[in-house]
C-alpha cells in the first residue's frame, strides 16, 4: 500500500522525534527510510551544490516505481511518510499528493522561526557542512538557494510558515498543526491528541526517553569524525554504524558528545524581525496564540 497520511514538516521542528514516537504504535507504520522526499524529488534539480548535500541526495526517492518499492511490504492501518522539506515545497507537492494519495491526513509541525532558523544551523555545523558564522550564513542564504544548494540551508525561507501552510490547509480537509514547544513540553498529551486525529487507539503508551535528532557542536576528535559529512571516510563509516548499533544507542551516544550552543541575543535581535508579518498572519489563519513567538 502507499501512505494514507503525511508528516510534511518544517525541518528542525520536531519531525524525527513525531516519526519514531509514532513508529512505535502498533496500528502506525512507517518505512525505515524516515525521509523518501518522493514528492519534492519530482521536480528537484539533483545534484544539490551545497556541502554534504549529495550525502543526502543519494536517499532521495526520485521515481513512483521507487516510491512504491518502499511500502511494498508494509500494511497496517495508518502507514505514513515523514518527509520535512514537502511543506517548503508546498507550490508542487502538495497538489501531487492530492492526486497520489488523495485527500489523506497532513500533520504540520512548526516552531518558533528564529529557534528553528539557529537549529538548521547547527545541525549543518554539527555535521562539518556548515563553515560560516551564523549571521554570514543568514546573509548568504539566498545566494547558496539560488545556486541549488538543498533546502536545509534556508534558514530564514524555511521558517515562512504562513504560505507553506495556507496550501495544504486548502487543498485538504484534515489537517493537523502542532507546536513543537507543545510536543516537547507535553509529549504524551500531544502524542494522545494525533492518535485520536489518526483514528488509532489514544491509550498506547509510547516511550518517550529518548532525544531525537540533536543539534549541536562535536565535543571530541572522534564525535567531529562521526558525525561529518565533509568526508567519504566518516560518512561511510556512519553508514555501517547505523546498519549495526541500534538507533537508540546512537542517539545516546550522539547526546553525550554535543556542546549545547544557544543563539547569541544580537542575532535573536537581528533575525525577530524579518518573522514578525509572517507570525501575525499565521495567527489569523490558523486561530492559534503564538503570542509566545513574539
Amino acid at each position: 500500500m502507499l501512505p494514507n497520511f503525511l508528516i510534511i514538516g518544517a525541518s528542525k521542528c520536531g519531525t524525527t522525534a513525531l516519526y519514531y514516537y509514532l513508529k512505535q504504535h502498533p496500528e502506525i507504520s512507517f518505512p525505515d527510510l524516515k525521509e523518501p522526499k518522493y514528492f519534492s524529488s519530482i521536480h528537484a534539480k539533483f545534484p544539490h551544490n551545497g556541502i554534504g548535500d549529495i550525502s543526502v541526495d543519494k536517499y532521495a526517492i526520485k521515481s513512483f516505481e521507487e516510491y512504491q518499492e518502499l511500502y511494498k511490504e508494509i500494511e497496517n492501518k495508518r502507514v505514513g511518510d515523514a518527509s520535512p522539506d514537502t511543506i517548503f515545497f508546498h507550490d508542487k507537492t502538495a497538489l501531487q499528493i492530492k492526486k497520489t494519495l488523495g485527500d489523506i491526513p497532513i500533520i504540520i509541525v512548526l516552531r518558533e522561526p528564529v529557534k528553528r532558523a539557529f537549529s538548521a544551523f547547527m545541525y549543518l555545523k554539527r555535521d562539518s557542512r556548515e563553515k560560516l558564522s551564523f549571521r554570514k550564513g543568514l546573509d548568504t542564504e539566498e545566494e547558496r538557494l539560488s545556486k541549488n544548494w538543498d533546502f536545509i540551508w534556508g534558514y530564514k525561507k524555511c521558517g515562512k510558515y504562513f504560505n507553506q501552510t495556507k496550501t495544504f490547509l486548502e487543498n485538504f480537509s484534515n489537517v493537523k498543526i502542532v507546536l513543537q514547544e507543545d510536543l516537547k513540553d507535553n509529549t504524551l498529551t500531544q502524542l494522545e491528541l494525533i492518535y485520536s486525529f489518526l483514528g488509532v487507539d489514544n491509550t498506547f503508551a509510547t516511550d518517550v526517553a529518548i532525544q531525537h535528532n540533536e543539534s549541536g557542536v562535536p565535543i571530541n576528535i572522534f564525535s567531529k569524525f562521526l558525525l561529518s559529512r565533509g568526508n567519504i571516510v566518516s560518512t561511510i563509516f556512519r553508514e555501517v554504524m547505523k546498519k549495526v548499533i541500534p538507533r537508540k544507542t546512537l542517539e545516546r551516544v550522539a547526546s553525550r558528545s554535543l556542546e549545547k550552543v544557544v543563539i547569541s541575543k544580537e542575532d535573536l535581535v537581528y533575525l525577530k524581525p524579518y518573522f514578525a508579518e509572517d507570525i501575525n498572519k499565521l495567527e489569523k489563519l490558523l486561530n492559534k496564540d503564538l503570542s509566545d513567538w513574539k
